[in-house]
């Protein structure tokens, strides 16, 4: 059975090709980096490797799969790479710090420590951030004075604010 010749792939219709799959790419390599710097540099290194290949893309093949492989493959080659060179303390912060936080555990997190605190501490704290109440109305609803209720909402504060509650 012979081989099918195919005709080398021209470039404009390649640059098309990868104009209008890169943002696939991009968001592929997005989820499997975590980082967009990494996911941004691995795009490209992807785009020279494939550039470098283009002989061998068949367009008549799924060329999005051919795509997707060598981004994969180029990932991957990134992780090894990235494994022999020691981490710093600094870099494993800096990945932490450009996560955006879970709502669902930022709540979670809140209700468990709002439960330690007094129930007046609580109230007042509640009254003030989630009621929009004023001091001086919860002054007057708790039936203390103005600086009793700073004192406790400071306290709640810091304790919501502990590492340990």
């Amino acid at each position: 059975m012979p081989l099918s010749v195919q005709a080398p792939i021209d470039d404009a219709t390649f640059t098309t090709f990868l104009q209008t799959s890169m943002p696939g790419v991009r968001l592929f390599l997005r989820r499997l980096c975590g980082r967009e710097a990494d996911a941004d540099d691995v795009l490209q290194e992807t785009l020279a490797k494939v550039w470098r290949l283009r002989a061998s893309f068949d367009a008549g093949q799924n060329g999005d799969a051919w795509l997707l492989q060598a981004a994969f493959r180029c990932f991957c080659d990134f992780r090894r790479r990235r494994s022999k060179v020691p981490a710093t303390a600094d870099d494993g912060l800096a990945s932490l710090a450009q996560r955006p936080p879970c709502t669902a555990e930022l709540r979670d997190e809140l209700d468990h420590r709002l439960v330690t605190l007094l129930p007046l501490e609580r109230a007042l704290l509640l009254g003030f951030h989630q009621e929009g109440h004023s001091l001086k109305e919860l002054a007057a609803l708790h039936g203390m004075p103005l600086n009793t209720v700073k004192s406790h909402l400071h306290r709640a504060r810091l304790r919501l604010n502990q590492d340990t509650p």
